[in-house]
């Protein structure tokens, strides 16, 4: 009765729909999937060139099986992942088809990136020729869950519904953890119709080869979702199922889907079948789910039963440019543009291909990018009209309602726009799927998608270089304590060795004889006794030096007296006062000559101090008869002129003397 209103509401108010399933929001585009439904498979043409991107990571290490000129054949492993790998993400890469290595170079991806990458270049031989069974499988499910990681990984099988995640890496190391395992045959975004083919061809495949990885995980159910607007996929699946179910133990379950764009997203798929909400942060694996999508289950019952590994894929080729949508089954590196020529283009194709819907997809940088293992759809449409004018936030709500994460688009882009993306983290922006639900209904135009993209590399950014930072600042804090460790290590053997040294001398030294007559007496006493010792020891030795007679003194050597005759006549050129050291057996004469010469001196000196003395009696004289007499008479003044000319003669006769006498002393 819900389900009846709601339809009806919905032909009054088209988003009234929400109601008919269980995740929030949700949009509901025009599917154009008739395009491409109404034409039967088409086998792909073999190209020209086939070109395998080469996916390499930091840090991971590749192991090259060909080189440039070698000839390789069909599902020959080109490359593989180095064993010294800790993680092994890298999966091998198989030829697609036989032929000549031409080149190994730098070729455009498809990414929205336009990004080159180094890519193996084949051109092929148009023979086909095929190695049967590379991967040595028996046919026979593997029993353990390491035995199905190393098939998978040796197949090269990533995620086909468009993650391209490696499926190994998917798998628990063991049994018993994974309690549900999800097809998801959810194929909801238009145009793309390769998943809905696959499984009305290949249901068998598809289920085999879920019953193989449920069974070797001890899985107890598998459970199938397929949107209801795909009946004819329902049904095939649902045929095999019956068959399978009846066989085997494990309970396999179809269930039909609301048609609701984006019911394929993994929680949205999940809520939707399990009514289970997988928290933020998390994977499905951590509830005890695991989520495959229906060409991945076919490529894995490949791989296990007729060890092929992963080198075609469905693809869907459609779009309002084309005379002719299909499906095919396409070599991993065809060109786009190769298959998309061979839809009959209504006109030549002049823009950018996209690969995937019009919903997820991107244009790619250059037509002639390669298909890799996640493309699912090519799609070819005319020329975009002019867009119109972004205009600015009418704050409506559209975009938060149709949200299927619950998120609030409208305040991260502003945010965003602000360049806050630490408010943008906040509001949990990685839990975006990017689905493009908010801008398909944002009445503005914003393209509100871009937005969030940028801020999450923004944000990726930013925790690199704290990460960096922190690094940084833990590799100082180490050198830090490393250099204070070795300083307190090298402090700390040199007072050991100090310790050691005085320990050696301490042992090395004798210890003093305890006498038995004193042993008992106290510390002061000994201290006084010795002291006394000493003060009588030091007196004997005083009176033994004064006792002795005095030393002669040696006689000179022929050289020392060569020396004290040299520095007397440097004496006597310079007129030094120094006389030489005088030796004590100097001769009488000397002795004579010095004393007269003494005597000569005194007398001079006596000699200049009676002179002296007349001189200034005379002056006396003088001053007194000018005080007294102040009328002297000219005959007076003659007498004292005479004696004063007198004295000044006897004074030089004098001065003459004693140069004469100091002569004769420098000759003699």
């Amino acid at each position: 009765m819900k389900q009846l209103i709601i339809r009806l509401l919905s032909f009054i108010y088209p988003m009234a729909k929400r109601g008919l399933h269980r995740f929030h929001g949700g949009i509901f585009p025009k599917s154009y999937k008739s395009l491409s439904l109404k034409h039967p498979i088409v086998s792909s043409p073999i190209p020209e060139r086939l070109i395998l991107p080469v996916k390499q990571l930091s840090g991971q290490k590749i192991d090259w099986h060909v080189a440039v000129g070698d000839t390789v054949q069909k599902n020959q492993c080109l490359i593989s992942a180095a064993k010294e790998n800790t993680k092994g993400i890298i999966v091998p890469i198989h030829a697609p088809t036989s032929g000549i290595i031409e080149a190994i170079e730098m070729a455009p991806l498809p990414h929205p990136s336009g990004l080159n990458a180094c890519s193996i270049i084949i051109k092929p031989d148009f023979e086909d020729r095929t190695l049967e069974n590379v991967l040595n499988m028996n046919g026979t499910r593997p029993e353990t869950p390491q035995q199905l990681k190393n098939i998978l990984l040796n197949a090269g099988i990533v995620g086909l519904g468009g993650a391209g995640f490696p499926t190994f890496a998917k798998l628990p190391n063991q049994t018993g953890l994974i309690k549900t395992l999800i097809i998801n045959g959810a194929e909801c975004e238009p145009f793309i119709t390769c998943d809905d083919v696959l499984m009305q061809t290949q249901a068998q495949d598809i289920l085999k080869g879920a019953l193989m990885v449920a069974q070797t995980l001890d899985i107890p159910q598998i459970v199938c979702g397929i949107e209801a607007n795909k009946p004819a996929a329902i049904q095939a699946m649902q045929t095999v199922a019956d068959a399978l179910t009846k066989s085997n133990s494990t309970q396999i379950r179809i269930q039909a889907l609301p048609a609701v764009y984006p019911m394929g997203g993994e929680k949205q798929l999940i809520q939707e079948l399990m009514e289970i909400e997988i928290p933020a942060k998390t994977h499905a694996i951590d509830s005890g789910l695991l989520v495959f999508n229906v060409a991945t289950f076919a490529a894995i019952f490949k791989a296990i039963h007729l060890g092929e590994p992963l080198t075609q894929r469905l693809v869907t080729v459609a779009g309002l440019e084309l005379k002719r949508s299909y499906n095919t089954y396409a070599r991993i590196g065809t060109p786009f543009i190769t298959l998309a020529q061979a839809g009959q283009p209504k006109q030549p194709i002049q823009t950018p291909l996209i690969m995937g819907g019009p919903m997820m997809g991107f244009q790619v940088a250059d037509n002639q990018v390669p298909v890799i293992k996640t493309t699912n759809c090519i799609l070819v449409q005319p020329p975009e009209p002019v867009q119109a004018t972004v205009m600015p936030c009418i704050r409506c709500g559209d975009c938060m309602d149709a949200c299927p994460v619950n998120l609030l688009p409208q305040q991260m882009y502003w945010h965003s726009q602000a360049h806050e993306f630490d408010k943008v983290e906040k509001l949990n922006v990685f839990d975006c799927i990017e689905c493009g639900c908010c801008s398909y209904v944002c009445p503005s135009h914003i393209p509100l998608v871009q937005f969030y993209r940028h801020a999450k590399s923004e944000i990726k950014h930013i925790h690199a270089e704290q990460q960096a930072a922190e690094l940084a600042k833990q590799r100082h804090e180490f050198r830090l304590a490393r250099i204070e460790r070795e300083k307190q290590e090298r402090e700390a053997r040199i007072k050991a060795k100090k310790a050691a040294v005085k320990n050696q001398a301490a042992s090395a030294k004798p210890e003093p004889k305890s006498d038995p007559k004193t042993s008992g007496a106290t510390t002061p006493a000994k201290s006084a006794a010795m002291k006394a010792a000493a003060a009588r020891a030091a007196a004997k030795r005083a009176q033994n030096k004064t006792s002795q007679p005095a030393e002669k003194s040696p006689p000179l050597s022929a050289r020392q007296k060569a020396i004290d005759a040299a520095k007397k006549q440097a004496a006597a050129k310079v007129g030094s006062k120094i006389a030489p050291n005088k030796d004590p057996r100097t001769s009488a004469k000397q002795a004579a000559k010095k004393a007269a010469a003494m005597a000569a001196a005194k007398r001079r000196a006596q000699n200049n101090n009676e002179a002296e003395l007349t001189t200034k009696s005379t002056t006396e004289a003088k001053m007194d008869s000018k005080t007294n007499h102040s009328e002297t008479s000219e005959p007076s003044k003659l007498a004292i002129n005479e004696k004063r000319q007198k004295a000044m003669e006897a004074a030089k006769k004098r001065a003459a003397e004693r140069k004469a006498r100091q002569a004769q002393q420098e000759s003699s």
